[in-house]
């Protein structure tokens, strides 16, 4: 494979928001001195303890009982995190095994699930979802019976999960899966809450089922095991981690190579994901990206650029109003991504967003801050400082220094040279937030 020439504070940008929430100005400068062997090592260090949160504290949150604070929760773990690429996989693993409609207890207790399972064996992952109450009561898999057994289940497992859309599977198939995963119970409760589920043998149908051919007395952790070793299985889930991270085509070679690390580490992820992060076409169009920034990731980016931190509660409509309220998916098959997020509403959501993070302590700008004798290049380093120097590209940093020429033209006597200033520093700062450059990395 070729390797990517150089190591750069693009590069490192780049990275850092395909695998994470962004870069600030210190990681940037940090991990391109220290090169980018130093870099992915640090992004795919294995799971241990759960990692310590760093910056900012966010206002008094209470995800249980206060409506939204669910959501500021998990905007926070993303703004503060230690290990990004970590927590944009529990993005990813929220969004692949799309769950709402369930008690908010379970969601945070699946959140965690996903993150201890994000970066280790997909295997494991698959089973540890199977298990959980939350997936299990969205999809009715929790009191699936011998005697009325409930597809719901199995024809998602196939469909979403492991093996893509009528790829190598048929209905008998489904049907078969479902008897082989009937018999999940209820588990141990606490205070009404479903901690655990467990395997009730007198449910279960435990005759002969026939699935993708094979024959046998088979169980709910069968039918896992059967997916993960389909023939199409490989392919359906490398698509699916390159398409997260990597908007160019995915070649022939590369997916073959990718399938053969996969199966050839016993299905699990890191050697993926450590592929993908050192691919050249990660890093394509470093001047010019393209990929778009999903409502979380774009809010969760700003927040950590600026060290803002989750200090308003406007965050939970406003990222609900860009397209994806965190907890809750529109459906099973999870959010469209790309450019379905730009939307008109989501778009106009977007330039809400950057209208609440102006008006924080911090960033707003109050009359009589900005220094008048600023010359339009001094104006947009401010702006670029203050915001944790953004990506802007050429023609969005000349508009920029074209409406700074444009007010300071418009002023004649000192306190209109004020005027001018602040409005311009304003103007830069909304701009470098909402405009096209902001919505995609």
């Amino acid at each position: 494979m070729t390797r990517i020439g150089g190591w750069s504070q693009a590069h490192v940008r780049r990275v850092l928001w395909r695998a994470g929430f962004g870069a600030t100005p210190h990681e940037a400068a940090k991990w391109a001195h220290r090169g980018r062997a130093a870099t992915l090592r640090w992004l795919l260090r294995p799971n241990g303890h759960p990692a310590p949160l760093s910056g900012p504290k966010p206002m008094a949150l209470d995800p249980v009982n206060e409506y939204g604070h669910d959501v500021l929760w998990w905007l926070d773990r993303m703004v503060r995190t230690t290990r990004p690429l970590e927590e944009k996989l529990v993005l990813l693993w929220h969004d692949h095994f799309a769950t709402r409609d369930v008690d908010t207890p379970l969601m945070l207790r699946q959140n965690a699930i996903l993150r201890r399972r994000a970066l280790g064996s997909f295997p494991a992952l698959l089973r540890a979802v199977m298990e959980d109450p939350a997936l299990g009561s969205f999809l009715n898999l929790i009191g699936s019976y011998k005697d009325e057994p409930n597809e719901n289940f199995a024809r998602e497992l196939m469909e979403l999960f492991t093996l893509g859309e009528g790829n190598g599977y048929t209905e008998t198939d489904v049907r078969e899966a479902a008897r082989a995963l009937t018999g999940i119970v209820k588990g141990r409760e606490d205070g009404g809450v479903l901690l655990t589920t467990r395997f009730d043998p007198k449910n279960h149908d435990a005759g002969v089922k026939r699935i993708f051919g094979h024959r046998g007395r088979f169980g709910p952790h069968d039918v896992l095991r059967l997916c993960v070793e389909h023939h199409a299985h490989p392919e359906f889930l490398v698509r699916k981690l390159w398409s997260f991270f990597v908007d160019e085509p995915l070649d022939r070679t590369t997916r073959l190579r990718l399938q053969r690390i996969y199966v050839g580490s016993g299905h699990r992820l890191k050697p993926v994901l450590g592929a993908i992060l050192d691919h050249p076409a990660l890093y394509a169009h470093l001047g010019a990206p393209t990929m778009v920034k999903a409502p979380a990731v774009a809010i969760a980016g700003m927040l950590r650029a600026t060290r803002l931190g989750v200090e308003t509660d406007d965050w939970t409509w406003v990222t609900s109003g860009m397209g994806q309220r965190l907890f809750g998916p529109p459906s099973v098959a999870g959010w469209e991504w790309g450019p379905a997020w730009m939307s008109s509403n989501g778009m106009r959501m977007r330039f809400v967003a950057a209208n609440v993070a102006l008006s924080q302590p911090g960033l707003k700008v109050q009359d009589g801050d900005t220094p008048v004798d600023l010359k339009p290049e001094q104006q947009l380093a401010r702006a670029m400082e203050a915001l944790g120097q953004p990506w802007v590209s050429p023609r969005g940093r000349k508009g920029l220094l074209a409406l700074a020429r444009g007010y300071d033209a418009m002023a004649g006597q000192q306190w209109q040279r004020q005027v001018a200033a602040d409005m311009t520093q304003r103007a830069m700062r909304h701009l470098l937030l909402s405009a096209p450059d902001a919505q995609l990395h």
